[in-house]
């Protein structure tokens, strides 16, 4: 519930503060502000809950090309005045576009947009990875990849951008965050100047997004030296409860170099470069993605070795020792983040955007000393089922499908 302990006007506009850290315009647009006086720099998105997931056939793929044209000159200034305006400031300028959001803190165009999409076309990972994703959310706004398609991106206009920022890119659907050594109240003032009377008012908001995934294989076959594999489960959405114990599990299971996946399957096995795991979670869903990268030859017993250890995983859970490792790794991960005003610019905005809340530093190292086995444990049985499982492969041609290797 939001609590309102302090009304002012601003510019005419009546102002709410949640706590110390969101304010409210009339205008629908919300400022997250932290400030942090031991480093020297400020860090500022301007974010909006607008991705592909945002999209539709014809247009998947506009939220990344408007990104990319942002900042490709306004009426005042073209794009080289832009980024010497920055480059004099000793700044950096950037942006990016996932499925459910866009945030502004660069410069580009349509001809590099085709060439990204090329490029992803051509890194096989990249590839097994974005097939993954399309068929896990097969039928799902989610679905969409971030990038597009060419025939989209050659077709877009000027009026399909310019309708497409007005309808989405509205004050209700925005957050500005600001993290670094700059008061609250320098924040307020420069958000109420140059954002609170110059934002777009239109209905839209960005909708929660439940899916329920149907076992699916896709196989693209290319004449590589590697063999790209990918799995996806069912995972847990953004901001839900249990959230801490879905990365506990994942920190044990193929996070890092301490991992089960990274020491038993290319560690002591052998069988893989490249093999990890991690949640994605969205507002509404969430998916747990494995991913292994192998020689072709042993492409099936790496597979296999997987395999192995998610039916370790439903069977035993973690140990009391596993346990108390990865909760430590967790508060260290989170205690690394406090020191990145850009990391925490990211964090504060994604949880004012979706959640309406602060991101609160001792309330997520309380929720990791509440991880218990039995919490993991519903995790596991949640995650890991053999019924909603998705693969993806790019390589060689192969006799077996890993579809049926998962599963069985």
């Amino acid at each position: 519930m939001l609590r309102l302990v302090k009304t002012t006007y601003l510019s005419g506009k009546t102002e709410r503060i949640l706590g110390n850290n969101i304010t409210y315009f009339k205008s629908g647009l919300k400022l997250i502000h932290k400030q942090m006086q031991s480093v020297r720099s400020v860090a500022i998105g301007v974010m909006f809950a607008v991705g592909s997931a945002s999209e539709n056939d014809e247009n998947n793929g506009i939220s990344h090309f408007i990104e990319h044209m942002m900042f490709k000159g306004t009426n005042k200034r073209s794009a080289f005045d832009i980024v010497c305006e920055v480059d004099g400031l000793g700044a950096q300028i950037n942006a990016f576009t996932s499925k459910q959001s866009t945030c502004y803190y660069t410069i580009s165009e349509k001809g590099v947009v085709l060439e990204e999409i090329a490029m992803s076309e051509d890194t096989p990972d990249d590839l097994c990875m974005e097939n993954l994703g399309s068929s896990y959310y097969k039928g799902s706004s989610l679905g969409y990849t971030i990038l597009g398609n060419a025939d989209n991106i050659r077709n877009f206009k000027t009026e399909d951008l310019k309708k497409y920022v007005e309808e989405k890119y509205s004050a209700g659907n925005m957050v500005i965050s600001v993290v670094g050594n700059i008061t609250k109240e320098k924040a307020i003032e420069l958000t109420a100047k140059y954002f609170d009377n110059n934002v777009f008012k239109s209905d839209y908001k960005m909708q929660k997004v439940k899916h329920t995934p149907k076992c699916d294989s896709v196989i693209t076959i290319k004449p590589l030296e590697q063999s790209n594999i990918a799995v996806a489960f069912p995972s847990l959405e953004f901001g839900a409860d249990n959230y801490m114990s879905l990365l506990a599990l994942n920190s044990a299971f193929g996070g890092g170099m301490s991992s089960r996946l990274f020491q038993e399957v290319r560690e002591k096995s052998g069988l893989a470069y490249n093999v990890y795991s991690y949640p994605s979670a969205y507002f509404g869903d969430g998916v747990f993605s494995i991913y292994i990268g192998t020689n072709p030859k042993t492409s099936k017993q790496a597979l296999e070795s997987i395999k192995k250890e998610i039916v370790k995983l439903k069977n035993g859970g973690l140990g009391d020792e596993e346990l108390a490792r990865v909760k430590k790794q967790l508060k260290g991960n989170y205690a690394l983040s406090q020191e990145s005003s850009a990391s925490l610019m990211r964090v504060y905005g994604r949880n004012a955007l979706f959640l309406d809340e602060t991101f609160d530093f001792d309330k997520k190292i309380s929720e990791i000393d509440l991880i218990t086995r039995d919490s993991i444990m519903d995790i596991i049985d949640y995650t890991f089922d053999f019924d909603k499982v998705v693969t993806s492969y790019v390589g060689k041609e192969i006799d077996f499908c890993p579809l049926d290797i998962i599963k069985g």
